[in-house]
């Protein structure tokens, strides 16, 4: 699954629990209160991997565009070689 996929499941995912927990909040009234925050800790774990994957995307993309300047560097500093020698 890629990090894009995955950020949209776990961002729907939190606010499914989230409603979620409202509801068994406001339904269950006080006998619900310790499923109501069970569900929410499942949300802020799904915020949670949300942020990781976020980052870990981003992270990825840095790599690559470091690794691409690297690459245009080479060849700027190998076409002004030949550029200078003629």
């Amino acid at each position: 699954m890629s990090h894009k996929t995955a950020i949209k499941v776990y961002e729907i995912a939190s606010y499914v629990l989230i409603l979620g927990a409202t509801a068994i909040y406001f339904w269950m009234k006080q006998q619900g209160l310790s499923l109501t925050m069970l569900v929410l800790a499942l949300a802020i774990f799904c915020r949670w991997m949300m942020d990781r994957h976020r980052y870990k995307a981003c992270d990825e993309e840095n790599d690559q565009l470091r690794d691409d300047l690297r690459r245009l560097t080479q060849l700027y500093a190998e076409e002004k070689k030949k550029n200078s020698k003629e």
